[in-house]
């Protein structure tokens, strides 16, 4: 029999449109309560934020605070207000009817104090299958739909802030399993997920990731490095693997070649001299 628990969510909003609403409609009535925390510059979606009802607490910044900060503070909202899991969500991503439901199920006879995150399955561009098993270990999932113990948070702490976007996910899913929680796949349970233009080539997959994103990936990606290597020798190797592909990727297959590279650079720099946060701020 399952067990019953409170479950909140929160999505990091930027400059959304009108329509991202229908991608928080997908989730609204499987939750108690969505903390939409704004990073825009102003709260021009609040009016629309006010017309999903009262189970959404709009929060606007004012400001792009970064993904982490984002999802601390809603994270900080739902263990106040002493929820037990925490919807992580992007904007740009819709649940499949059930989904929730499906995820707490791999709860169903495990302690559910050494699980620090459920994931779903992302249905994405790629080739990607889930696995024939109801629910998988995985190692690091991306943070959108997946559900956080909240009591895992209050354990190992907040989303690291200095990343500011871009393996934030992957960071805190090592830091869980570092502290001895349980990562795990529900395949069953199905996230609708944009990843944005990516094509692949064989090995290689075009991103076409902006600039500044490379900036942020290569100099978070080197942190990680640093912090994990010792304990995730595979996962880093595996990762280092993954950062020749891409700087391949650019090379053979995508625009801006130039400025990506040159911002991969400032990224490295960056990670060698200490420099976090938001780029230029």
């Amino acid at each position: 029999m399952q067990r019953s628990f409170r479950v909140a969510a929160v999505v990091v909003l930027y400059r959304p449109e009108r329509e991202v609403a229908d991608n928080l409609r997908s989730y609204l009535g499987q939750v108690e309560t969505l903390f939409a925390v704004d990073n825009s510059d102003d709260d021009a979606f609040a009016e629309v934020a006010a017309s999903l009802g009262l189970k959404v607490s709009y929060l606007p910044n004012f400001a792009n605070l970064g993904i982490a900060t984002g999802l601390n503070r809603g994270a900080d909202e739902a263990v106040d207000a002493d929820f037990d899991f925490l919807l992580t969500m992007d904007q740009d991503s819709k649940a499949e009817p059930g989904m929730i439901e499906e995820m707490l199920g791999c709860l169903d006879d495990m302690d559910v104090a050494k699980v620090g995150m459920l994931s779903p399955f992302h249905v994405t561009k790629s080739e990607h299958k889930p696995g024939s098993e109801r629910c998988q270990e995985v190692m690091t999932p991306m943070t959108s739909g997946c559900l956080l113990n909240l009591q895992a948070y209050r354990a190992v702490g907040p989303f690291l802030d200095k990343l500011f976007i871009d393996f934030v996910d992957n960071e805190y899913c090592l830091r869980l399993r570092s502290r001895g929680y349980r990562v795990l796949r529900a395949n069953r349970a199905r996230l609708l997920h944009s990843v944005g233009d990516t094509i692949k080539y064989g090995p290689f997959i075009a991103t076409n990731h902006s600039p500044l994103r490379r900036y942020y990936k290569t100099r978070n990606r080197f942190l990680i490095f640093t912090m994990y290597l010792r304990a995730f020798p595979g996962h880093c190797l595996f990762d280092l693997v993954r950062l020749v592909k891409e700087i391949g990727s650019i090379v053979l297959f995508e625009g801006e070649k130039g400025k990506k590279l040159v911002m991969m650079a400032h990224g490295l720099v960056d990670f060698i001299r200490g420099r976090y946060g938001k780029y230029g701020g």
